[in-house]
C-alpha cells in the first residue's frame, strides 16, 4: 500500500467535488465566512441588514478536499488487481473535462453570452 497511489484519486475527486459544491452552491455549502462581520456560520445563513455577501470560497475548498480525501482512501484499499484495469488516462482528462465544464459555467464573468442549452 502506497501512498502515490492516492494522490491521482485524490486530485481528481478534489476537482469534481469542488466543481459541484460551487455549482449546486446552496445544497452543498458547508460553512460561510462573512469578512465584514469576521464571522463563520454553517450553511448559508439568512440575510440580515448588516451582513454583506458571504464567501463560499473556503466551504468549496473544504468540500473539494473532503471528497479528494475519502477518494484516495479508496484509491488506498482498493486492490492491485482492480486498480490495473483502470485507465491511467483519468489522471489528465477528468481535470481537463471539468476545467471546460467551470469555464463553461463562468462565461459570463468572460463577457460570454452565448448558451449550449
Amino acid at each position: 500500500m502506497r501512498l502515490t497511489r492516492a494522490f491521482p484519486a485524490f486530485s481528481c475527486a478534489f476537482a469534481a467535488a469542488y466543481l459541484v459544491s460551487m455549482y449546486f452552491h446552496p445544497a452543498f455549502t458547508l460553512f460561510t465566512y462573512a469578512p465584514r462581520l469576521g464571522e463563520w456560520f454553517a450553511g448559508v445563513p439568512a440575510a440580515t441588514g448588516k451582513m454583506a455577501p458571504g464567501m463560499y470560497w473556503y466551504s468549496w475548498l473544504t468540500t473539494g478536499a473532503l471528497g479528494g480525501l475519502v477518494a484516495g482512501a479508496v484509491a488506498l484499499l482498493t486492490p492491485d488487481s482492480l486498480r490495473s484495469r483502470v485507465w491511467s488516462g483519468f489522471v489528465w482528462a477528468v481535470p481537463v473535462v471539468l476545467t471546460v465544464i467551470l469555464l463553461y459555467i463562468e462565461r459570463p464573468w468572460f463577457g460570454i453570452k452565448w448558451s449550449l442549452f
